[in-house]
């Protein structure tokens, strides 16, 4: 789908959020088929992405760090998982001068060891290129690492550290590639020290030009090496070197693996060393990784139940927001996955999953009535997470609203964990399906004041706005003292619910932010013409000066006056043929027959209540059909009204102009009129068809 301007205004809109595909995401606690996206609300929810539930449940056992600062809802699983959104920098002022950027510490450690700055910034710029597969760690942190070993080993002397040291350059950033080596190079003598870098360079040329079976013999080799890091980083590479040539057939052109394919005894190679490598070092520069490829090899093996033991134990490290997409790619995407007794949280997960309300393109069956009974053994360790399940059922499967209230725990004082606030948002939306909209609104105010987080407290917004809407409570969003302040909950209420009276306040509110004044005058405006209230709109300038696309000056090809003087006339004669064409000239010059504010919300979603502004919204084909059926209208005003009535189809005989639908045949009788009836006008002469 192209993404024309007008579509790129519409998705600027906090109520009609757009993905590329034009997918909407609506405003609302309980996602449906409505909505293209798995996007995410603070609450464990079926419809959540399934990374963001896993995301809430390690949140509580202090294993996931979420962001401090607020998200608009929905939020999307990469503002989630952003670690730029964990720790939000307090706002200093600027410095007269910026301060100046330290230097890169592949440049220092380089320059310390005497080689020009131009021959690393070429390395650099190498290495900035795509890359990808066992080539990803062929990294200037990994050259910085060499070079530092080099610095750090003192029977290395200086012509060598900096031979050495231009070696590992001219190989970064370079893979299957042959690396060139300088002829001086090439004949200068090593010590035995140096010999044993070489050695480790000359095994990683090998390993990244995927000659596995040279590079493990000369990786091999180093392991009598004294040197600290050349000894550790060569038993680290062996389990690389392994681990590739397991997989060297595993993988199609499209990245599918093929688990016959896998070489078995590579794998087991892999695993020995993976072994050895924690043994030796129990606190090892690269046991993170070593874990890590721990874990591919139990995916490569199918091993649901190790890899899932696996994800626990590095779950209980904070601090790595990959791991998530880890575990759902691994683990949580895999047909017919639906839990594990060694995690039980991916059972709890993958329980949500299968209560999505939508239809959906996963490979999971429904989750079944009793089927939780079954799962008691799981949770044995944390009951709650099955009460939770339990009542999640209630609410989406059975639709036992009165069954959810009565087993929410009572609310106690301070903040809630994620787990604890999901279980009172599900009293919450239970009480509101019961239509027990006092209820609710307690139950949200009370949550509210219970110290929520960020993410919480948008949640509570939303709900909040939600039922006060639904209550007919409209003016209390917008009260002084209203928890409500967030413009991307109450602006869709002012656009799509509120009465002229309250769009009047808000637009002189000097408390609310000019982008919610700027909008409630946009919607005032807008909704006085569509609603014919032309008086009301010649009052209101006063509240403020015409800003685009108000200040509409006229047109020339069909002589139409300033804005004000279309309206000042329709004022007072409503039924002005003239008028009536010109207004219809504004909407179409300014483009707005696809205003965001006739993209009304769903049902139950916010703002999706009845709109409360007086009179019946028309469009510019009303205006034109009130013009052609006008007894009053002069020839060159029917011949206008015709000629743009029947373009409102061009060309796909789709309505452009608003939501009626016109039969062909009354379309085909417009243009045979405007032909027979005023053909001498210039407006028959320019149209040639219908369609």
């Amino acid at each position: 789908m192209k993404l024309t301007p007008l579509w790129l205004a519409l998705c600027s809109l906090p109520a009609l959020a757009c993905g590329p595909d034009g997918c909407e995401t609506p405003l609302t606690l309980q996602l449906t088929a409505a909505q293209c996206h798995l996007n995410g609300l603070p609450f464990l929810s079926p419809d959540n992405d399934t990374r963001t539930n896993l995301a809430l449940l390690l949140a509580d056992e202090q294993a996931f760090s979420l962001p401090k600062a607020p998200l608009p809802l929905p939020f999307a699983i990469e503002d989630l998982l952003n670690p730029a959104l964990l720790n939000p920098v307090q706002a200093e002022p600027a410095p007269a001068e910026p301060a100046p950027a330290g230097p890169d510490p592949l440049l220092a450690l380089a320059a310390g060891l005497g080689i020009e700055q131009n021959t690393t910034q070429a390395a650099l710029e190498r290495a900035a290129g795509w890359s990808e597969g066992r080539c990803i760690s062929n990294n200037p942190v990994a050259a910085e690492a060499f070079l530092q070993a080099l610095v750090d080993t003192p029977a290395l002397g200086t012509d060598e550290r900096s031979q050495l040291a231009r070696q590992r350059l001219a190989m970064l950033g370079q893979c299957a590639q042959q690396v060139e080596t300088a002829p001086e190079d090439k004949a200068a003598p090593l010590s035995a020290a140096g010999q044993g870098f070489a050695d480790y360079l000359a095994a990683s040329r090998l390993f990244y030009q995927g000659e596995f079976a040279q590079a493990d013999a000369l990786f091999a080799a180093l392991a009598g090496q004294a040197q600290p890091w050349l000894k550790e980083t060569a038993d680290y590479m062996r389990i690389r070197v392994a681990l590739n040539q397991s997989q060297q057939s595993a993988f199609d052109d499209w990245g599918t693996l093929d688990r016959n394919q896998i070489d078995q005894a590579a794998v087991q190679r892999a695993e020995q060393f993976i072994a050895d490598y924690r043994s030796r070092y129990p606190e090892g520069r690269y046991l993170d990784s070593a874990n890590g490829l721990l874990r591919r090899l139990a995916w490569f093996k199918g091993d649901e139940a190790a890899l899932a033991g696996l994800f626990q134990q590095a779950s209980r490290q904070p601090g790595n927001p990959e791991l998530l997409n880890e575990i759902d790619l691994k683990l949580l995407m895999q047909p017919g996955f639906t839990g594990s007794a060694a995690m039980p949280q991916l059972t709890l997960v993958q329980d949500l999953r299968r209560l999505r309300l939508h239809e959906s393109w996963d490979e999971w069956q429904p989750l079944q009535s009793g089927e939780l009974a079954q799962q008691s053994a799981q949770f044995a360790s944390n009951p709650a997470w099955l009460a939770y399940l339990q009542q999640a059922e209630r609410y989406y499967l059975a639709k036992d609203y009165a069954a959810v209230i009565a087993a929410a725990p009572a609310l106690g004082k301070g903040p809630l964990d994620n787990l604890a606030f999901s279980q009172q948002v599900l009293k919450g939306m239970a009480l509101a399906a019961s239509q027990a909209l006092p209820e609710a609104e307690q139950q949200w105010r009370a949550l509210l004041a219970s110290q929520p987080t960020p993410l919480q407290d948008q949640l509570l917004q939303l709900a909040l706005a939600m039922t006060l809407e639904r209550a007919g409570r409209l003016e209390q969003v917008f009260a002084k003292e209203s928890p409500i302040q967030s413009d991307h909950y109450r602006i869709p209420l002012l656009e799509y619910v509120a009465p002229a009276p309250l769009l009047r306040r808000m637009v002189q509110d000097e408390q609310a932010s000019d982008t919610l004044r700027q909008r409630a005058g946009h919607t005032l405006r807008y909704k006085q013409l569509t609603h014919g209230d032309y008086r009301g709109f010649l009052q209101d300038l006063a509240l403020a000066s015409l800003a685009a696309p108000f200040d509409w000056q006229g047109s020339q090809e069909y002589q139409c006056p300033a804005l004000t003087a279309v309206v000042t006339t329709l004022a007072d004669n409503p039924n002005s043929p003239k008028a009536l064409n010109c207004l219809g000239e504004f909407f179409l010059s300014q483009g707005l027959d696809w205003d965001q504010l006739l993209q009304r919300p769903g049902a139950d979603t916010l703002a999706g209540s009845r709109d409360l502004f007086a009179g019946q919204q028309r469009s510019r084909l009303d205006w034109y059909q009130q013009v052609i059926a006008s007894p009053k209208a002069a020839k060159e005003e029917k011949a206008y009204a015709l000629y743009r009535a029947i373009n409102c189809y061009a060309p796909s005989g789709n309505n452009s102009c608003g939501s009626q639908e016109i039969p062909l045949s009354q379309r085909k009788g417009w243009f045979n009129t405007l032909k027979r009836q005023y053909g001498t006008s210039q407006w028959a002469k320019q149209l040639k068809y219908y369609w």
